[in-house]
């Protein structure tokens, strides 16, 4: 190769270096031109942003030779001469290294970059570049004036090539230009662009032993890091987030398991409120009874103490007077004895039908209290009914079909024994009519309860609104005891039959007949019992209470019964201690020595 034809390749070698068009708001070119002389050598930068500014650096053999920083001129240009470069005696390798920040533009907040590498073999003329800072994909346009190669930057907006002027006409390498955009030369200064996003400059900065691997893949390889370390952080965000979303769905879950459990324990059910109800009253007729069952004793004992102002108070004759005239006028049924005492009940021959039905009442201890579950007494109220009546009579007939007779003063001195027997003889009447007493106390009627309007069953806000709640003449437990005895019977059942079997004020011994007894009669009670367990077990123990009361009054009734016994073994006794008392006194008297005057 001759000296000038060396010269020349390196003229145009360095005259092939590049104009680059990037995409900013104004499309801007790079090129070197280069005329027949070496000293008009020179790389123009031109149609860039007045405010952009250049950063550059030219190395030779991987040794800085120049390096500098300018602004671009009211044009967008900069001229940079490269003639000292490319003299005859330089040889080796020559790089370029620009950085070129677009400065802020319109509606951005940041700088747009594009660095970029270009190496000159000052040898053979080969160009290499690389580089970064376009938009992802974008054109990149190599031409000599005439001919025009088109390739791409990468994914990330790396770019990189070598070998460039291989296919080349050489008459023409006076005027190189490559552009990256993604239009044709024409209309690079024509068309707006979005600006590349800046990246990392990429390249060592002496530019010699890069390799092409490095300068192509390095750089992405490093974002493409980068970018899943960011997407595994939001995989981990991402499933904290499903890891927070399961607990909150648990504990959801565990909250509604809990509220339905609550629901389902807490939800009482029509039979124990049934319980609860019934029993409302009970006590209070219980008290009720006790007060009855005093005043009784209290009334009975003045009898057999013949008490002044009572009917036994004149002695016993007077009584007896007493209780044949109320016989005749109100239990004396002239068919009885044969129907012979027409003479005795004469005032009764032509009876009425409420007569009839007191007709040997005060005999009959089946009609008079027996028979039924409510009797019509109060004897705390001072009115006297005629169930009242029937009762007391029965009960003189029972305990005290005579009376004693009147002792004067005399006679309590003179043999105060009799005194003392005739009040151990009442002690014992009233030791055993204590049982009588007690039956017929919790028989008596309930006391009545208050006015009162039934509870409503229903939310405040529902609609459309409920019909009102009935009033209750008697808020007590045996005002719904009647309601079930109507499910009991026959759906006609009027409010009379329920009174006569029932008692219009039930009384305590009725009360709990229906909770002892009627209660479990319904066959709704067993249906019932397909309820929740927690209900089922509330029923229990209901039951369990229930039969509690019915074992304590079975207990009291015992202790009667074993009292009663007691006094019987007394009285069958009393004959044979008496026997053996003036026995036993009489030998005691004659084994003691007879005492001489």
């Amino acid at each position: 190769m001759t000296e000038k034809r060396k010269k020349n390749k390196k003229v145009l070698a360095a005259a092939s270096l590049l104009a680059i068009c990037v995409t900013f708001f104004a499309a801007s070119s790079l090129y070197f031109d280069s005329s027949k002389s070496l000293n008009d050598s020179y790389l123009n930068l031109s149609h860039f942003n007045p405010n952009a500014t250049l950063n550059y650096e030219i190395f030779s053999n991987g040794e800085i030779i120049e390096k500098g920083n300018k602004q671009f001129d009211k044009s967008g240009s900069i001229k940079i001469d490269t003639s000292s470069y490319l003299t005859p005696e330089k040889e080796g390798k020559l790089a370029y290294r620009f950085d070129i920040q677009s400065g802020p533009q319109q509606n951005q907040t940041d700088n747009s970059a594009v660095n970029f590498l270009i190496k000159l073999d000052r040898k053979t003329g080969g160009i290499e570049y690389t580089g970064s800072g376009l938009a992802e994909f974008s054109k990149i346009l190599v031409s000599d004036g005439s001919n025009t190669l088109e390739t791409s930057a990468d994914w990330a907006g790396y770019f990189a090539g070598d070998n460039l002027f291989n296919t080349m006409d050489s008459k023409n390498r006076n005027l190189m230009k490559l552009a990256f955009q993604n239009y044709n030369l024409q209309n690079d200064g024509d068309v707006d662009r979005e600006p590349p996003v800046v990246e990392v400059l990429f390249g060592d900065p002496s530019a010699d032993g890069v390799s092409d691997v490095q300068a192509r893949y390095s750089a992405a390889m490093i974002m493409m890091t980068e970018q899943l370390s960011a997407v595994m952080m939001q995989q981990a965000f991402i499933i904290g987030t499903f890891f927070d979303a399961k607990m909150q769905l648990e504990t959801q879950r565990k909250l509604q398991e809990l509220m339905a459990r609550a629901h389902k324990d807490y939800h009482p059910s029509e039979q124990i409120c049934r319980f609860g109800t019934f029993v409302k009253s009970l006590a209070h007729s219980e008290r009720a009874f006790e007060l009855d069952m005093r005043a009784l004793n209290k009334a009975l004992l003045n009898e057999a103490l013949s008490v002044q102002h009572d009917s036994a108070g004149e002695g016993s004759k007077q009584s007896v007077l007493n209780r044949i005239n109320q016989f005749s006028t109100k239990y004396c049924n002239p068919r009885d004895n044969n129907d012979s005492l027409d003479a005795l009940c004469s005032t009764l021959t032509a009876a009425t039908p409420a007569q009839r039905e007191r007709f040997n009442k005060d005999v009959d201890f089946f009609r008079t209290i027996d028979g039924k579950l409510t009797l019509d007494a109060n004897f705390a109220d001072g009115t006297l009914t005629n169930e009242e009546e029937d009762i007391f009579a029965l009960a003189l007939n029972l305990y005290m079909p005579n009376s004693f007779d009147t002792m004067e003063t005399n006679d309590v001195t003179e043999n105060p024994v009799s005194q003392y027997n005739a009040r151990r003889h009442a002690s014992i009447v009233a030791a055993a009519q204590n049982s009588f007493i007690n039956i017929v106390g919790m028989k008596t009627s309930a006391p009545p309860g208050q006015a009162t309007v039934a509870p409503g069953a229903w939310p405040p806000n529902i609609l459309p609104p409920p019909p009102p709640a009935p009033a209750l003449t008697e808020n007590t437990g045996w005002t719904f005891m009647k309601a079930f005895i109507r499910e009991l019977g026959l759906p006609g059942m009027t409010d009379a039959e329920i009174h006569a079997y029932l008692g219009e004020r039930p009384s305590y011994y009725a009360q709990m007949e229906v909770l002892t007894k009627k209660i479990y009669e319904s066959p709704n009670f067993y249906t019932n019992l397909y309820d929740k367990p927690e209900n089922v077990d509330r029923i229990g123990a209901a039951i369990d209470a229930i039969g509690l009361m019915s074992m304590r009054d079975r207990f009291d009734s015992s202790l009667r019964r074993e009292m009663l016994t007691g006094l019987l073994v007394e009285d069958a006794l009393q004959t044979h201690i008496e026997s053996n008392t003036v026995r036993i006194f009489k030998n005691i008297q004659d084994e003691q020595p007879t005492l001489r005057n």
